[in-house]
C-alpha cells in the first residue's frame, strides 16, 4: 500500500494550509495590527514551522521517489517552486514597505525585527538564500517569515547532491556545503529529514488499521499533553546554544518526532478521513494551492495595511480590513505565483537543457 493516496494527500495538503494559517493569525494578532487579537495563537507559529520542515522532508521524498528522478527533473522542480513566490515576494516586499513607510515610518520598528538600512543588501542575500548562513540574520524588508527559506534551500541542495552526485566525491560534497551554510542550518537539517525518513519508512512498513490509530492518534495526544504542560511549567526554550539562534530548538525536535509518527499513522486510517475531507477536496485543494503565498507574503501585506488604514488596530474595521483584505490579496497573488509554477518549470527546463547537471 502507498504512503500517500488520495485522503492521505488531502489531509496533507489541509494540514499544509492551517500550518500557514496559524502563522499568518499569529503575526497579524500583534497589537500594531489588530490589538491584539488572537493572541494566543502566537506561541504556536514556531510548531507550525516546525510541520513545514518536517512535511518538505516528506513531500520531497515522495516527489523524487514518483517522478524527479534527474538531477535536471529536480532542480527545476525546485527552483519552480521556491522563485514563482519567493521572486514575487521580495520584490512586493520592498515595494510595499516603500509605501507603508512613506505614510506611518514609525510602524517599521526595530522593536519587531525591521531593519530599516541596507535594503539592497537584504534584497540580494533573501534572492540568494544567504540571509541565514552562519550568524547572519537578515530579513528581507518586513518579510519576518522568509527566513526558513534561507534554511530550506539549502537542504533541497544537500538533498540534490546525496542523491544525484558522483559517489566519489558525494560526502566532500556535502560536508563542503554544511560547512558553507553553518552551524544553524545545519542543526535544524535533521528535521527536514526526518520527514524523509518517515516517507522511507512508510514505503517500506504499513501498519495495520489498530497500530495506525494508535501512532496517529498517540502522537496527537502527547502534542496535547505537551501543551497542557507547557502554560505552567514553560516550553522548551532555551536549552540549546545562544548563538544558534533557535531557542525553540529542543520543542522542535519533540514536536516533529510526535509529527513524523503521526504521518506514519495516518495512511492506516485513511479511510476515515475520507470520509470527512473528500467531500471538502475541492476547497482543500483550491486553499493549498495558496499556502506557501500566504506564508511568504501576509506580513508585507498586513504591514502595509495597517500603516495606510485610518482606523486604531483594536478597531473592528481595522482588524477585518486587516484580516480579510491580507487574505483576500494573498489569494489573488497566488493566481500569478504558485498557480502558475508550471510556467517557471518549463522556462527553466528551456533554460538547463543544455546544461550537463546529469553528470554531476
Amino acid at each position: 500500500m502507498p504512503p500517500v493516496n488520495r485522503e492521505t494527500s488531502l489531509y496533507l495538503d489541509l494540514l499544509r494550509f492551517l500550518a500557514a494559517f496559524t502563522v499568518f493569525i499569529g503575526h497579524v494578532s500583534g497589537s500594531r495590527f489588530t490589538g491584539g487579537l488572537f493572541w494566543q495563537v502566537s506561541p504556536f507559529m514556531a510548531e507550525a514551522v516546525t510541520l513545514f520542515f518536517v512535511l518538505s522532508g516528506f513531500v520531497i521524498a515522495c516527489a523524487t521517489d514518483r517522478g524527479e528522478t534527474t538531477a535536471t527533473s529536480y532542480a527545476v522542480a525546485r527552483a519552480a517552486r521556491i522563485l514563482s513566490v519567493a521572486l514575487p515576494a521580495l520584490v512586493m516586499t520592498f515595494a510595499l514597505d516603500a509605501l507603508g513607510r512613506a505614510v506611518r515610518p514609525d510602524l517599521y520598528s526595530a522593536a519587531w525585527g525591521y531593519v530599516p538600512t541596507g535594503q539592497v543588501w537584504q534584497f540580494l542575500a533573501g534572492l540568494l538564500f544567504v540571509n541565514q548562513i552562519w550568524f547572519i540574520d537578515l530579513p528581507p524588508g518586513s518579510d519576518l517569515p522568509y527566513w526558513s527559506l534561507g534554511f530550506e534551500v539549502w537542504y533541497y541542495v544537500l538533498f540534490g547532491i546525496a542523491l544525484f552526485a558522483a559517489p566519489r566525491w558525494r560526502a566532500l560534497a556535502m560536508a563542503a556545503t554544511l560547512a558553507a551554510v553553518g552551524p544553524r542550518i545545519a542543526a535544524m537539517f535533521p528535521l527536514w529529514l526526518l520527514g524523509w525518513a518517515t516517507w522511507r519508512l512508510a514505503r517500506r512498513w504499513t501498519p495495520g488499521r489498530a497500530v495506525g490509530a494508535l501512532l496517529s492518534g498517540g502522537s496527537l495526544a502527547l502534542w496535547l499533553a505537551y501543551e497542557l504542560w507547557a502554560p505552567a511549567h514553560g516550553r522548551l526554550q532555551g536549552l540549546v546554544p545562544a548563538w544558534l539562534n533557535r531557542p525553540e530548538l529542543a520543542q522542535d525536535y519533540l514536536i516533529g518526532t510526535l509529527f513524523a509518527a503521526h504521518l506514519l499513522g495516518v495512511r492506516a486510517i485513511s479511510p476515515l478521513l475520507g470520509r470527512l475531507l473528500v467531500p471538502a477536496a475541492r476547497p482543500i485543494r483550491w486553499a493549498a494551492g495558496a499556502t506557501f503565498t500566504l506564508y511568504l507574503f501576509h506580513l508585507p501585506l498586513a504591514q502595509c495595511l495597517a500603516a495606510l488604514l485610518p482606523w486604531p488596530p483594536a478597531s473592528w474595521a481595522a482588524r477585518s480590513s486587516i484580516l480579510g483584505g491580507t487574505l483576500a490579496l494573498v489569494f489573488l497573488i497566488a493566481s500569478v505565483t504558485e498557480r502558475r509554477k508550471d510556467i517557471w518549470r518549463r522556462g527553466l527546463t528551456l533554460l538547463l537543457r543544455p546544461a550537463t547537471l546529469q553528470e554531476l
